[in-house]
């Protein structure tokens, strides 16, 4: 099982199956992670054990996405671009990427829409209860887009106040 955590952080997180505390168990395996000006950064994950389950994990920084080869700012930014009118060839021209994984992301994004904005919507509300009404867009895609930033603006600030209260 793979867990998104801080990466820069030393505090180790709870393991998601039992809530016991996860003990540093070495590196995963080096991968390369897609930039979206084209280039690659090299990244060595850590690797961690549940003591109580015995399963392992491997920690991601917050720029990475499962099972993906290239960064969430790539791949958001094909989206945004395809919202904007643009094609997925021209997409993969600009990100240098192949045409295939870009017209890959944009039709899974497509069919997921509905899904994302209903959960943006739920944790942009749930962060900001006077967030106010979601302008309406062209399509649904471009909706989900606008309320993932709404609540990830949200969420920034709600961190920004924490840190400026926090002793």
């Amino acid at each position: 099982m793979i867990v998104v955590a801080e990466y820069e952080t030393s505090v180790m997180p709870s393991c998601p199956a039992c809530d016991a505390p996860l003990r540093a168990w070495g590196y995963a395996r080096e991968r390369a992670i897609g930039l979206p000006e084209g280039g690659l950064r090299r990244l060595r994950p850590r690797r961690v054990r549940c003591p109580s389950c015995r399963t392992t994990h491997v920690l991601l920084p917050p720029y990475c996405l499962l099972r993906r080869a290239d960064s969430v700012h790539t791949i958001t930014a094909a989206l945004l671009d395809h919202v904007a009118g643009h094609s997925h060839r021209r997409i993969a021209e600009r990100l240098h990427r192949p045409a295939a994984t870009v017209r890959g992301w944009l039709r899974r994004a497509t069919a997921r829409a509905a899904f994302w904005r209903r959960h943006g919507m739920i944790y942009a509300y749930h962060l900001t209860p006077d967030a106010g009404p979601l302008q309406p867009r062209a399509t649904e895609l471009a909706e989900a887009l606008d309320v993932l930033g709404k609540a990830g603006r949200a969420a920034q600030e709600q961190n920004a106040d924490w840190a400026a209260t926090d002793p």
